[in-house]
């Protein structure tokens, strides 16, 4: 494996190449490993230009409410999933081996209208090619022109959201494209069939108003009401096109303290793993968004977001 010639320096900061080139300084907080000996992604990326599973970052926080950090989040989540400690090898036995493509980082524009119409140019390429996107926000609402994108597929898409918010504001302080109105802006595209929301423990009246609005198509389920095992979600059909989107705060921050906006009463890794794992579906992509790595704990939501799409393209297999 060839090594970076940059070293963490005194300060903690670590410096690294971007693939335009240009030096990316990542707070110490967000790596506490040596990137330059890492072996990114538990071992996934192959060298080769093509393979069927895309991992790609999308390191854009600009439209976050409340702290940055998320921009941080696609190297980190490479890095903590060190294949010097994990395997290519998924639970359900799929190994990955040099089989995922590392399509790199994505980067914000001048302006959100800018970075979102090449967020989306990206993944409708992605998708032409027949590949499958797997990405690493960034805010939630990189997912928005994410999908968007799917639109290119010609059949509806049903959205499995994981989440402690609704996201449901027809905007927030004066922004409709704020990571807190995802589900709005999703919900507004005739090629999305349905959004299911699970682990949702925020609801208020503006958003509740919102769901009875798209009752037909939006199906939500409290964190509260979720012991055990997840629903099955029978209300997608057998087959349908699925698309996962997992805001990392929709866990407990037991299991995820590395976010922005940490809601106690979450679900369990074991819970959304088994949902992953278990369905009924074809997924034809899925992103894991809001880790903030400057506020992570032993880079454990960086490994869990990276588990959560190693398991998902290891579904994809099937």
């Amino acid at each position: 494996m060839k090594k970076s010639a940059h070293r963490r320096r005194e300060s903690g900061a670590v410096s690294r190449p971007s693939r335009g080139g240009r030096s990316i300084r990542v707070p110490p907080t967000a790596l506490s490993i040596d990137v330059t000996e890492s072996i990114p992604f538990a071992g996934c990326f192959t060298r080769a230009r093509r393979a069927p599973w895309v991992f790609l970052g999308i390191a854009d926080d600009t439209q976050s409410s409340f702290l940055r950090g998320a921009a941080a989040a696609p190297d980190a989540i490479r890095h903590a999933y060190d294949g010097r400690c994990f395997n290519a090898t998924t639970e359900s036995g799929i190994d990955l081996s040099a089989r995922v493509v590392d399509g790199g980082n994505l980067r914000p524009r001048d302006s959100w209208t800018a970075s979102a119409r090449e967020y989306r140019r990206r993944v409708k390429e992605i998708l032409r090619s027949g590949d499958t996107p797997f990405i690493a926000g960034g805010d939630h609402a990189v997912s928005v022109p994410v999908l968007r994108a799917f639109e290119v597929l010609g059949r509806p898409i049903h959205v499995v959201q994981i989440d402690a918010h609704p996201d449901l504001y027809h905007q927030f302080d004066g922004n409709p494209d704020s990571h807190a109105c995802v589900a709005a802006r999703v919900l507004e595209m005739e090629h999305i069939a349905t959004v299911t929301q699970l682990g949702i423990r925020t609801m208020n009246q503006e958003q509740r108003e919102q769901h009875e609005e798209f009752s037909d198509r939006l199906f939500v389920h409290e964190a509260r009401r979720l012991e055990g095992a997840l629903p099955r979600l029978d209300h997608i059909p057998a087959g349908a096109a699925v698309y996962f989107t997992v805001d990392m705060d929709g866990f407990d921050p037991a299991y995820a303290p590395g976010v922005s906006h940490p809601v106690p009463g979450g679900l369990s890794s074991r819970q959304v793993l088994d949902l992953i794992q278990n369905g009924h579906w074809t997924l034809v992509g899925m992103d894991v968004v809001e880790v903030n790595p400057s506020r992570d704990v032993h880079q454990r939501t960086a490994i869990l977001a990276a588990r959560l799409l190693h398991e998902g393209m290891g579904y994809a297999t099937r």
